[in-house]
């Protein structure tokens, strides 16, 4: 549905006294996940989904619903809590079960976009095979339907037939979530023909509905080239967020940039004295909240970026119902004590503090260059796809092939994927053998793929498996292919390892 068609005020309701100022604190992210839950989630057994309102506890519709659900799978993403793994598959079978594919019925492709991306991620933590190959086709549907160049050079048409009064336009609604689905799907497959129309379709939206100079997003583009002009979260986050996508796939710094600069052109033009507050029914800084958090921490941004992170959680704590502990979409401004908020006006609360930490992270998190601190030898993926693919050791040269993201867990362990294979590194089956080979896996967060990384003295980090117990160690090798194994902890130079 347009951004535009969604826009309500809000009148009539109860402002509650503002609280005394409180400062935001570890614990305030699980607070409010859980104050989002109890407000609107319903289950009964393995059917989950969210409610309407909070008078009404019908299911949430298809996109609503749909966008609801990102909240849990962000905060799986930040955490990889086990409880909410289940919950996610249970809520994406429900919502298929109400929204059964195929969806070329509806006409509106930002709608199939938003679909497929809850879907695509669900998979992607999960393993659910279902989910994947929904998202596949719905994907597919949209783009080959929705991809023109016969008008405005290419873009993803809004809504196909066109029967709303407005003339027809192609929005970053439509592109940038079918965008970001593209390279989700290449990411599990590696078929590069996602990775090209990933490319293509930001390419696009550079050229049409963004201004590099400034990092503003615009919105559409009419079929005549008119332009909407209008600033909003949604089109500044998924255009930081995709091109964030693309720079951890293709190491190509411009989109970096681009990510950065459509950040800060949203905290500097698209805030209330720097803190969010949307007027709209739908809250719409959901996909900001992703973008700014995955940056942030892919990119060890926090110098650049925390404090303003950090205002927003505060004004978030400090403006939640004292009842009910959830924050609307004016982050500004005392959350309404009535009972028609709807779970899409609280969803970005939420999920802007599943990406704050309560104190600056330390340099760990996000991208690095693992080397051996005893022979300068990376960790390389050698850029082999699929379950079981061996992990080596090659001379650093920070390539493609020895970029790993580092991303923690609740218990403080460590997850490391490859940017390229997009798998992660995997003690087998978290054998205890000394000097065994380390592989690649598909992501899933369980001990043998969990890391414990400590500091040295020196600098210099231990990484140990949860399930081994053992430590990786370069062997002593100057051999390019040479095998990382695990060994047990000797306090040795080739057991410690730089993150560059």
């Amino acid at each position: 549905m347009e951004l535009t068609l969604l826009l309500a005020t809000v009148v009539g309701v109860l402002i509650a006294a503002p609280q005394t100022a409180v400062a935001y604190s570890s614990g305030d992210a699980a607070a409010m996940y859980n104050a989002y839950n109890n407000a609107f989630l319903y289950t009964s057994g393995s059917t989950a989904y969210y409610k309407k309102s909070l008078s009404d506890s019908g299911e949430d519709g298809s996109w609503t619903d749909d966008l609801d659900i990102m909240v849990v799978l962000d905060a799986y993403e930040v955490t990889g809590d086990a409880d909410k793994l289940a919950l996610i598959e249970n809520l994406l079978t429900t919502w298929l079960a109400y929204n059964p594919p195929p969806y070329n019925g509806d006409g509106w492709n930002d709608d199939v976009g938003w679909y497929t991306l809850g879907l695509i991620r669900a998979y992607q933590y999960t393993g659910n095979q279902h989910f994947f190959d929904v998202a596949k086709a719905g994907y597919d549907m949209a783009f080959a339907r929705g991809w023109d160049t016969a008008h405005n050079g290419g873009g993803i048409w809004e809504l196909q037939p066109e029967d709303d009064p407005s003339p027809a336009n192609k929005c970053v609604l439509s592109n940038a979530s079918l965008g970001r689905v593209a390279c989700l799907i290449y990411q599990s497959t590696h078929d590069a023909t996602y990775l090209n129309q990933c490319s293509e379709i930001y390419d696009w939206l550079w050229h049409n509905l963004y201004v590099p100079a400034t990092g503003e997003v615009y919105g559409c583009i009419e079929q005549n080239g008119q332009i909407d002009y209008g600033d909003d979260p949604y089109n500044q986050g998924s255009m930081a967020d995709m091109a964030n996508m693309l720079w951890l796939i293709n190491n190509q710094a411009t989109y970096l940039n681009d990510a950065k600069a459509a950040i800060s052109y949203a905290f500097n033009h698209v805030t209330n004295n720097g803190i969010f507050s949307n007027p709209s029914t739908g809250g719409w800084t959901d996909d900001l909240t992703r973008a700014v958090g995955r940056t942030v921490w892919n990119n060890r941004l926090w110098d650049t970026y925390y404090s303003q992170m950090l205002n927003n959680a505060n004004a978030i704590v400090n403006n939640k119902r004292s009842d009910l502990g959830i924050t609307w979409n004016k982050w500004d401004t005392p959350t309404p004590h009535d009972n028609t908020q709807i779970p899409n006006q609280i969803a970005g609360a939420a999920a802007w503090l599943q990406w704050v930490p309560a104190n600056q992270p330390n340099s760990i998190a996000g991208l690095h260059v693992i080397t051996n601190q005893q022979t300068g030898m990376a960790i390389d993926s050698m850029g082999t796809f699929g379950n079981g693919q061996s992990v080596n050791q090659w001379g650093a040269g920070g390539g493609q092939n020895q970029r790993w993201l580092l991303s923690q867990n609740s218990d403080t362990s460590w997850n490391i994927i490859s940017t390229t294979t997009w798998q992660a590194l995997d003690c087998p089956s978290g054998s205890t053998a000394s000097n065994i080979g380390m592989i690649q896996w598909k992501p899933s967060r369980q001990s043998n793929q969990r890391w414990w990384i400590d500091q040295q003295p020196s600098g210099s980090y231990k990484i140990w498996n949860q399930a081994s117990g053992l430590a990786l160690d370069g062997s002593s090798s100057t051999t390019n292919g040479s095998p990382l194994t695990q060994w047990p902890y000797n306090g040795g130079p080739q057991q410690l390892w730089v993150l560059n």
